[in-house]
């Protein structure tokens, strides 16, 4: 715990919000996403998202499954709206928005099926593997004692309640996690703060930022997986892949700078450990032939 200039002891604290999604592509691949946003800068996003929408006159959910083959004409403002957000995020927003998503390769060697009994398990171990890794990579730099997180998920993408029966652990897994990895790192001598998670379900057509999260999601998986042929998912696909190829490049050379807003990693390599060289499919544009 800090001291004041009078030597008291005072306790560094901070509140985010984190809003959760997640995407499944094909057999290999599980791609989580987080948004990690201070509460006192809510406001401020869902007014620049609001704002976005205001310039098309679209107030509908957008969602990266469900956009238009096209950004023209009456039906393309969905897909507008995204690409407002996007050049918005890259403009600005993600200096308080940070997003990472966490690609797990079920096709690893080292991926170890049998360790979770139902499929359930492992979207909700690998959540709480990239709640951990956002928390160390976002927060930890800011020397903080303790840490309160709202968990924001989407109502219906969770299992939980279908018909009043419990068939998921997720509302209770993720805060309990939380609490156990920090004390886990804090025992090792790692800088990490306490933990407290709050987990609230949340109907993602109330919430753009929940939509942002999606189609961030959604983006960074077109970047790995390169599943679709509509030019609006890949162009929101290429901001994506701009990011990331200008955080490989030498802090100086970096424009946009992504770093420490935008981050995209992998597990398990074949040692059974994470990993920042995710490779990519998508192209730079439609002529061109992505190798790595």
């Amino acid at each position: 715990m800090k001291k004041d200039l009078w030597s008291n002891p005072f306790e560094r604290f901070a509140s985010y919000w984190v809003f959760h999604d997640e995407s499944i592509p094909n057999k290999q691949w599980l791609f989580i996403g987080l948004l990690f946003i201070h509460e006192n800068h809510l406001k401020e996003a869902r007014d620049c998202l609001q704002y976005c929408r205001q310039s098309e006159n679209y107030y509908h959910e957008v969602h990266f499954s469900e956009l238009p083959k096209s950004f023209e004409g009456k039906y393309g403002a969905k897909a507008r709206v995204a690409r407002r957000w996007f050049e918005a995020y890259e403009k600005g927003l993600a200096d308080i928005a940070w997003f990472t998503a966490l690609a797990v390769d079920r096709f690893s060697p080292a991926f170890d099926y049998k360790r979770f009994a139902k499929d359930f398990h492992i979207y909700n171990r690998f959540t709480a593997m990239a709640l951990k890794a956002g928390i160390a990579w976002f927060l930890v730099p800011q020397k903080l004692d303790k840490v309160l997180i709202t968990f924001v998920s989407d109502a219906k993408d969770r299992r939980s309640r279908p018909d009043k029966v419990l068939v998921d652990n997720f509302e209770n897994y993720i805060p309990y996690r939380a609490e156990v990895d920090a004390f886990l790192s804090q025992t090792k001598g790692r800088p990490y703060p306490d933990v407290k998670v709050s987990l609230k379900l949340q109907e993602s057509s109330k919430e753009d930022l929940l939509q942002l999260c999606d189609l961030l999601l959604g983006a960074t998986q077109e970047v790995v997986v390169a599943g679709s042929n509509r030019p609006t998912k890949r162009e929101l696909g290429r901001f994506v892949l701009r990011w990331c190829e200008n955080l490989r490049r030498l802090p100086r050379e970096r424009v946009p700078n992504m770093h420490r807003k935008f981050n995209l990693w992998a597990f398990p390599d074949e040692k059974g450990v994470p990993y920042n060289k995710v490779p990519f499919k998508l192209a730079i544009n439609d002529h061109q032939l992505k190798l790595l």
